[in-house]
């Protein structure tokens, strides 16, 4: 699974973050999982326990927000629908890009105006997900006391909407969570990288000065050594440039073309795989972590960042310090941005076939997957929350009254 985020400065400071996902057919069928008594050992088996409970429930989820939605005006589940609706008005935009995060993407690639400078970009994000992680933490543990007093309210006929608010909440706020963390831990691996980079380059400099040092006089193998050298000190900056490679391409850049910092794909190649093996992530040894399980997602993804001609000229940062950007820019950036459609797995059709006549959702379970890659679909929507909510931070700011 490949996940997008895309850097939307709205109005001054205040940026958008927005994040989808594009799967590929085995990313497809790997959604659909199997069945938990396919599993060799117990640990296993648990795993897959797990993860089919969790998609039946989010299929159940999804069936009940369908009715709900096409529910008759003036109903208990049309009041229910624009309840939840307000509710998802109310939310912040870092909540909601933080939630759609998906944690198992084996790849990051970053979208940003090319008027923003790649470290700044990089710098606010890390930020943001260290400030955010620290909110989320306390609201989650804020939630969870105020849900316990309501659990028998579970036994009752009445409706408990207030414990379906709370119960909302915490999970949100657990959601958000993990896409911090997802973010920092990616963000972990590419200062891990930068830094055995630069130590590769110094171990090389400090050999050609000792090679060039026993060579004993200014013959060729100064001159070899000062050419290596330079070599070394240029690699870091072909680095940059390669990851760069969007600005010149723009958006019209094809996958094959998108490089990351080292110059490769996004895809793991055999020699990042054997020089990740020497070193080990955030202190872990090898043999543990991420190298013993079977999934490779289990590795946080590498941040690609890419800058966009495209919605460079839509956007205009620079204009957006007097003026907020209008929903007719939103609606043009959803139109550059619009996903591809998602390619169906055989496995994922075999999996709904076979349980349909056992549960009922075989259908669903089809329609759920082709929702999930929504590319920027609700920027829109997201671009008018953010402006809404700084405009009105703003007025009641300038309504405060100032101290004499």
């Amino acid at each position: 699974m490949r996940a997008k985020v895309l850097v939307v400065p709205v109005y001054q400071k205040h940026w958008l973050y927005h994040a989808w996902s594009e799967s590929t057919a085995e990313d497809a069928a790997a959604e659909h999982p199997t069945n938990w008594t396919d599993g060799k050992s117990l640990q296993e088996k648990a795993y897959l326990f797990g993860k089919e409970l969790s998609y039946k429930v989010n299929v159940a989820a999804a069936r009940q927000w369908r009715s709900i939605q096409a529910a008759e005006e003036g109903t208990f589940k049309n009041t229910l629908y624009r309840l939840a609706q307000w509710v998802l008005s109310r939310e912040d935009p870092r909540e909601t890009f933080l939630k759609s995060l998906p944690l198992q993407a084996h790849s990051l690639e970053i979208i940003h105006p090319c008027a923003l400078k790649e470290r700044l970009v990089r710098r606010r994000l890390r930020r943001m997900a260290l400030a955010q992680e620290h909110y989320h933490n306390r609201r989650i543990l804020g939630w969870a006391l105020a849900t316990l007093p309501q659990l028998p309210l579970v036994i009752t006929p009445l409706p408990n909407v207030t414990l379906y608010f709370t119960a909302y909440k915490m999970v949100s706020h657990y959601q958000a969570l993990q896409g911090c963390r997802m973010l920092r831990s990616a963000f972990q691996r590419y200062d891990q990288e930068e830094q055995e980079t630069r130590q590769g380059c110094c171990h090389n400099n400090a050999a050609e000065r000792s090679r060039s040092a026993c060579s004993g006089g200014r013959g060729g193998g100064r001159s070899a050594g000062g050419f290596l050298r330079g070599l070394t000190r240029l690699l870091p900056l072909c680095r940059r440039h390669v990851a760069a490679a969007g600005c010149r391409g723009g958006s019209n850049m094809t996958d094959n073309d998108r490089t990351g910092p080292s110059g490769c794909s996004s895809s793991s190649s055999p020699t990042s795989i054997i020089s990740s093996s020497h070193h080990a992530y955030n202190g872990v040894p090898p043999s543990s972590s991420w190298l013993s399980s079977s999934s490779t997602s289990a590795m946080p993804p590498f941040p690609e960042f890419r800058c966009s001609k495209a919605l460079d000229k839509v956007v205009q940062p620079l204009e957006r310090w007097q003026t907020p950007l209008s929903d007719i820019d939103a609606a043009r950036i959803e139109q550059l941005f619009r996903p591809k459609p998602k390619l169906k797995a055989a496995a994922s059709i075999k999996w709904g076939s076979r349980h349909a006549r056992n549960e009922g959702i075989g259908g669903e379970e089809s329609e759920q997957g082709e929702s999930q890659d929504v590319g920027a679909g609700k920027l829109a929507e997201l671009v008018t929350r953010l402006r809404t909510q700084v405009l009105e931070r703003q007025k009641h700011e300038l309504q405060r009254p100032r101290p004499q």
